[in-house]
């Protein structure tokens, strides 16, 4: 295996393990909610929602170096994994999908995001 190969394979593992992180610390703010669906479904539905938004926004991560521009991309991010999220929640007959959901999903994210070297940014 190549040096690049090996880049990009720790780099795509790299995104599994911060979607599975992500998806660990929302997990039970759906879950309180009483999903109709299993509660397994639900918890696959949102590892698999969250990795495909975590691999799309890496793609178009800014260049280091323009911290206003990177701000407004962490923002996009946040709000499309708390998007994602809630589509998933709801396909899963959650109860209470209310703006009280959404915000502590975008907290949590937030949270998360803030102690994760992914997105964290020395400009």
């Amino acid at each position: 295996m190549s040096n690049n190969q090996r880049a990009a394979c720790d780099w795509a593992t790299s995104l599994e393990n911060f979607a599975a992180e992500l998806t660990s610390a929302v997990y039970p703010l759906v879950l309180r909610r009483g999903p109709k669906d299993s509660w397994l479904k639900m918890e696959l539905g949102l590892w698999r929602a969250l990795a495909e938004t975590v691999k799309m926004w890496s793609r178009h991560r800014p260049p280091r170096g323009d911290l206003d521009e990177f701000k407004l991309w962490r923002e996009a991010l946040l709000l499309d994994l708390t998007e994602s999220a809630v589509s998933v929640a709801v396909n899963n007959g959650v109860r209470e999908c209310s703006l009280d959901l959404e915000l502590g999903l975008y907290r949590t994210f937030c949270l998360m995001i803030r102690r994760d070297s992914y997105v964290r940014r020395t400009a």
